[in-house]
């Protein structure tokens, strides 16, 4: 195709592994993505995206048979994570369970043992289970279970298997941050680094034009890995609760002799040689080998020695890809990349001009990824193809779908405005925000899925966290800052603009102590949500409406859900939130919705 004027092109991207989702894209033109976990309520659901793709279909207008393409992401993926929904049905005793009887067994014990035999009782029924067992031989048939894949979606969607292309995991998170990104004819070094996929789990490629030229690519690149591991040694949820690690390792003081010991116990195995990652001591296992090393360290030690060692081995790789191909400009995406700690890091030395992270680089970006390779395959032209600078590409709904809050008898319903909602929020009060405006996409909330209090409020922390969120005490809070007072509260490197919260930095003076509730407690660094207001009007008005009172263009901002679920996506998901938390107001449309007490 020589340009994407010449025919109406319309691609399904799809990512059934977990963080499952779909996208759907017109000419070039993302027109919508939705992530399964925020229809089926299943934090990370695995498997076929058969919500989300319906869904999409329905918001779009779009009719199966006016469909061109279905790129799928990651081409080889084991039946036996389908057969139990890893990701989505373990618990922390799953997961040690894991180690214990599978990984143990087969690396220690040379065992042959069989996955879904262990973790028979998570098997999926075999109504809900929507593979054709026949086309895989066994629980680690990676071949069998992509045709079973193939099959899936052709019979759901009604479209020929010719049009339906699976493309490499690392590639489609490569393509997601470039050509999601702004740069336009400039060299650009992207880096991608996860817990694995597709026998991955780093890779480098150079920007050519459209393309990428891929220049590295390996499977020891453990560091996330090894950071999954050492959250569930410290007694959380892998794949999941990493950042509560990051947040811990931020009451880390290095100079303390203390951190000696784990500090070396990690840098002694995993290290960077040039571009390529090599092995000092190479462990057996990710879990075994740290859980016995680390064993008698404190929580906290482990946190921030594990955090250090992160920090340190990215830089070093970052570094010496620059010096190697002389380029100053980075793309980092992949699991990975979700450690904004890491990234400030790497912002912040001098060998690198930039870096650009995606939203929700891990994951659950790949449905979008995969339909970027697509387009860089049919050779259609970067310029010519929506980046996700603007995040806000899930679904909007109308007033029509709000008619059922007036019949809850326990609500007080208001009309009510930004002006009014500031005003309260002053006071001191913490409000949820359900925009019906399109909701931003990745895990992050970015305003229009938001709970939202006065940044000047220390006191507001214990409210949030004990009786609406029910989150860990030292997790810290972030900043959503119209453009105005960016550089007054925050110490931007490099002209650096944070739109989706995925670089951290330091805070100024003024921001110290001025914003207390939404920076870190004790490293005072925060992670900033530049709010523009061709991005989000509403959301930018109201920040606004916020400093005539308080003389702050900031507003303190998490996601709104409740513990262990997925951020809100429809009007009944909001209502249902607010009357199972501690929350006393949400903002919905033009609404203001209290509970009565």
């Amino acid at each position: 195709i020589k340009t994407i004027k010449e025919v109406i092109l319309i691609i399904l991207g799809i990512h059934d592994g977990h963080n499952c989702g779909a996208s759907i894209f017109k000419n070039g033109k993302m027109l919508i993505a939705i992530s399964e976990e925020k229809l089926t309520r299943n934090k990370n659901e695995y498997g076929y995206p058969e919500q989300s793709v319906n869904k999409c279909l329905e918001f779009c207008n779009i009719k199966q048979n006016q469909i061109d393409f279905v790129a799928v992401s990651t081409k080889y993926l084991p039946p036996k994570y389908f057969l139990v929904k890893r990701n989505t049905t373990f618990k922390i005793e799953d997961y040690l369970k894991e180690q214990n009887q599978y990984w143990y067994e087969k690396i220690y014990n040379k065992k042959k043992v069989s996955y879904t035999s262990i973790f028979k009782n998570k098997l999926i029924s075999k109504k809900k289970f929507l593979y054709d067992k026949k086309y895989f031989k066994n629980e680690d048939d990676v071949l069998g279970m992509q045709n079973a894949r193939k099959k899936l979606i052709s019979k759901k969607i009604k479209i020929d298997q010719n049009k339906i292309e699976f493309f490499d995991h690392h590639q489609c998170h490569a393509y997601y941050g470039y050509y999601g990104s702004d740069f336009q004819n400039k060299k650009v070094a992207i880096i991608t680094s996860d817990g694995g996929g597709d026998n991955t789990n780093g890779s480098i490629w150079i920007s050519s034009g459209n393309k990428l030229i891929e220049k590295y690519r390996t499977n020891i690149c453990n560091i996330g890995r090894i950071y999954r591991y050492i959250t569930l040694i410290l007694g959380m949820k892998p794949t999941e609760h990493e950042f509560k690690v990051m947040g811990m390792a931020g009451y880390g003081i290095e100079k303390l002799n203390f951190y000696d010991k784990a500090i070396k116990i990690f840098k002694d195995t995993l290290n960077v040689e040039g571009i390529k990652f090599k092995y000092k001591i190479k462990p057996k296992d990710n879990f075994f080998y740290y859980k016995k090393k680390l064993d008698g360290l404190r929580f906290d030690t482990i946190s921030f020695a594990l955090q250090k060692f992160t920090e340190d081995l990215l830089l070093k790789w970052f570094k010496n890809i620059s010096n190697k191909y002389k380029c100053k400009n980075f793309i980092f995406s992949g699991g990975v990349a979700q450690n904004i700690k890491a990234t400030q890091k790497i912002l912040e030395d001098n060998k690198i001009n930039s870096i650009f992270i995606p939203p929700g680089p891990g994951d659950e970006s790949l449905c979008i990824g995969a339909v970027y390779c697509k387009l860089a395959n049919l050779n259609i032209k970067k310029n010519q193809v929506t980046n996700i600078i603007n995040p806000y590409v899930g679904m909007s709904f109308n007033e029509k779908e709000l008619k059922f809050i007036f019949k809850e008898k326990k609500l007080k319903i208001t009309k009510t405005n930004n002006k009014k909602i500031a005003k309260l929020l002053a006071k001191g009060e913490v409000i949820a925000r359900f925009s019906l405006e399109r909701n931003e996409f990745g895990p992050r909330a970015l305003g229009n899925r938001s709970i939202l209090a006065d940044p000047r409020r220390s006191d507001i922390l214990n409210v949030i966290n004990k009786k609406i969120k029910v989150r860990d005490f030292w997790m810290p809070f972030a900043p959503s800052v119209i453009d105005k007072d960016l550089n007054k509260y925050f110490i931007i490197k490099k002209n650096h603009k944070p739109y989706f919260m995925t670089i951290a930095c330091e805070t100024t003076n003024l921001g110290k102590k001025m914003i207390p509730a939404a920076i870190h407690p004790f490293d005072k660094t925060a992670r900033p949500q530049l709010v523009l207001k061709k991005s989000n009007g509403s959301y930018y008005d109201l920040i606004s409406e916020f400093k005539k009172i308080s003389g702050v263009g900031i507003l303190l901002n998490t996601s709104f859900n409740l513990h262990g679920e997925p951020i809100v996506f429809t009007p009944k998901d909001a209502i249902k939130t607010l009357k199972n938390s501690g929350l006393k107001y949400l903002y919905i449309g033009k609404y203001l919705v209290e509970k009565k007490i």
